[in-house]
């Protein structure tokens, strides 16, 4: 019975520690601010490692049909396409930008950051090239679970943003909280640091 118990106890402070983790983020920064049909001056799509092989994740993929949909819709008429070769010679935004050529996106309308190799990166160098642009506001895209890194990111660095989430692929489904225990772990450490 006491083997029961103590059982019990590591179910719930796992809980209790895994909803912790999700909630703070939250507490501190509120809701993230979704577009809705806003218009902004471009799209960010946020990069994701590329396979080995070159062709984009399935992550990735969704990501970019989020950003061509908006791009459609006529949210903002330029795509900043955004990361750099982060675990292998491909680099994320030159993927991102061969798909949207592919779909028939306008070359002239989309940017490549290739510089960043993290999240941070993504935003800092995206916000460099919107000034440079004359780009006063965006619409970051990715997949749930990393918006709310990238919405602490960018209110950080006092860009005009909203956000916009891509699916999550099917396959992924039942090890997606995985991804979101990860990230909201690294949001806390980033928040601990930089208090």
């Amino acid at each position: 019975m006491i083997a029961l118990y103590i059982i019990i106890g590591f179910i719930f402070i796992f809980v209790f520690a895994i909803t912790t983790i999700l909630l703070i983020p939250r507490i501190i920064y509120g809701k993230l601010k979704y577009n809705k049909g806003q218009k902004c001056d471009c799209i960010i799509i946020l990069g994701c490692r590329v396979p080995d092989n070159g062709e984009p994740s399935s992550i990735l993929i969704e990501r970019i049909k989020k950003g061509i949909e908006l791009y459609r819709l006529n949210i903002a008429p330029k795509i900043i396409c955004s990361g750099g070769a982060v675990r292998n010679e491909h680099i994320e935004a030159e993927i991102i930008f061969n798909e949207l050529i592919k779909t028939g996106v306008p070359r002239e309308d989309i940017i490549c950051e290739k510089d960043s190799d993290s999240t941070w990166g993504n935003i800092k160098y995206s916000k460099i090239i919107m000034n440079n642009y004359g780009l006063k506001s965006a619409v970051i895209v990715s997949t749930p679970e990393h918006l709310r890194k990238a919405s602490i990111y960018a209110t950080k660095m006092e860009m005009d943003y909203t956000v916009e989430k891509s699916n999550i692929p099917q396959k992924l489904l039942p090890l997606f909280w995985i991804a979101y225990i990860y990230v909201y772990y690294g949001i806390i450490k980033y928040l601990y640091k930089h208090k």
